[in-house]
């Protein structure tokens, strides 16, 4: 496309420069006829007897050669000026050509231009159209991916014993802090659930008590079950935008050496429907000054 404009400007300007030359010839051609009418009108026409009448009036040899030479010298003139008007018309005529050929070849370009423009116009929208839809394919396709990952494991419900020992020990434990857990409907989980939630929970407040953890692990199960997230765990870990460890690496370097045992059984808690938090669906850190529900260095809400 480049091309075809830097060319077509060249040919604009020669266009330009072919038709200032035709003019200057057409305009000497003009006025050199003109000023031939004008000698042939003066000599033949305003005199007062012809060229045999001046030769056989001549009063000696001498004045014949002399009349004669001058009648020769009229007659070389006129061919002379002929020719050269001749000339003028054949060099009008060679630049005109050239013009039209130029003007020819210009509007070819010009229609090269407009049909490689539209091609390219065309390709833009016809490749617009098929990645909006390879995109809307790849999410339906990991959309059933996820759902035919989670239907085909094996769900298991792992149940916490709920001894008196634990429920003391865990009483000892969380004495210090003022939030009390309730316990909600759980929800249908896998062994990889319980992992994934560990990881997430162990990056978001893996230095945290168990409260903090517990905390963070509800907010996820709330999303769970809130129409504005995912109905899926591993959905709402990577859903986009939301916990940067799921995006930046973090929970994938914590799966691969191995989660914390006091984040998996905040985890398994959370699933089981062991909730601190209420309705909450977000939390963020306590130092940004957010109202809410403060746990663990973190305030949700």
């Amino acid at each position: 496309m480049d091309d075809i404009l830097a060319e077509a400007k060249q040919t604009s300007k020669r266009l330009n420069e072919t038709k200032k030359s035709l003019a200057v010839a057409m305009g000497n051609e003009q006025a050199q006829y003109e000023s031939m009418m004008l000698r042939i009108k003066y000599m033949y026409e305003n005199s007062s007897f012809g060229v045999i009448e001046l030769l056989l009036t001549s009063s000696c040899f001498a004045e014949l050669v002399t009349r004669a030479e001058y009648v020769l010298q009229i007659a070389e003139y006129d061919r002379n000026l002929l020719q050269e008007l001749s000339e003028t018309r054949k060099e009008i005529e060679k630049q005109e050509k050239q013009l039209l050929e130029d003007q020819k070849r210009l509007e070819e370009l010009e229609e090269s231009f407009a049909k490689k423009e539209t091609a390219i116009r065309s390709k833009i929208t016809s490749t617009s159209r098929d990645l909006s839809s390879h995109l809307a394919k790849l999410e339906d396709s990991k959309n059933e991916l996820d759902q035919t990952t989670s239907s085909s494991k094996e769900e298991i419900k792992p149940v916490v014993p709920n001894t008196g020992n634990n429920s003391s020990a865990n009483n000892n434990n969380n004495n210090s802090n003022t939030n009390q857990s309730t316990q909600t409907g759980g929800v249908s989980y896998t062994a990889d659930d319980v992992t994934l939630l560990a990881a997430l929970i162990e990056c978001e407040a893996g230095s945290t008590n168990y409260e903090g953890m517990l905390a963070v692990g509800s907010v996820v199960v709330n999303r769970m079950k809130h129409y504005k997230f995912p109905n899926t765990l591993r959905g709402v870990v990577y859903h986009v935008g939301q916990f940067p460890p799921a995006h930046d690496g973090k929970v994938d370097r914590v799966l691969a050496r191995g989660v914390k045992a006091s984040c998996v059984k905040a985890a398994t808690d959370a699933l089981n429907g062991k909730n601190n938090v209420g309705s909450c669906l977000y939390f963020r850190s306590a130092s940004s000054g957010r109202p809410g529900i403060v746990i663990g260095g973190n305030v949700f809400f």
